[in-house]
């Protein structure tokens, strides 16, 4: 049964060697600890058997958060985890202040709209030839939600 809580520094090594399987260039080890360490951050794991299986990174400001990054492991993607990390994300978001979860996505990437869509994120807008692709340029996709909503 997977588990999803909040990730702490002692899974910084964990983090760390994931963090390749789901973004080029990933976050430096500097990086991910900085992130677990600062106060306005909801940074959560899912684990199975006590491995690390995926991640969702979030900051907050105020009212409103937005994901910094979500992966999920090579080896275990397509089974709902990504639906769990930004569903508990969804749940806690309200104790913490959090009206708005803002997001941002490849125009391309069409399972992570379907996901989110299916969380009841809607498209705000989109930012023009925002990602560098390997024959020019893709729109990124402004989508946002209102947790507990």
């Amino acid at each position: 049964m997977a588990e999803v809580r909040v990730l702490v520094e002692s899974d910084l090594a964990s983090l760390d060697q994931l963090q390749p399987q789901c973004f080029d260039p990933p976050w430096s080890e500097d990086m991910l600890r900085a992130r677990l360490r600062h106060p306005r951050s909801l940074n959560l794991g899912i684990f199975c058997a006590g491995e690390l299986q995926g991640f969702v990174l979030l900051g907050y400001l105020l009212d409103e958060a937005e994901v910094l990054q979500i992966g999920v492991a090579q080896r275990h993607l397509r089974r709902g985890l990504a639906r769990q990390l930004l569903g508990t994300a969804l749940q806690r978001l309200p104790a913490l202040g959090v009206e708005r979860l803002m997001l941002e996505v490849r125009a391309s990437n069409q399972a992570a709209l379907g996901l989110y869509r299916g969380l009841g994120f809607v498209e705000d807008g989109r930012r023009a030839g925002y990602y560098p692709t390997a024959t020019g340029h893709e729109d990124a996709v402004l989508m946002s939600v209102r947790p507990g909503r």
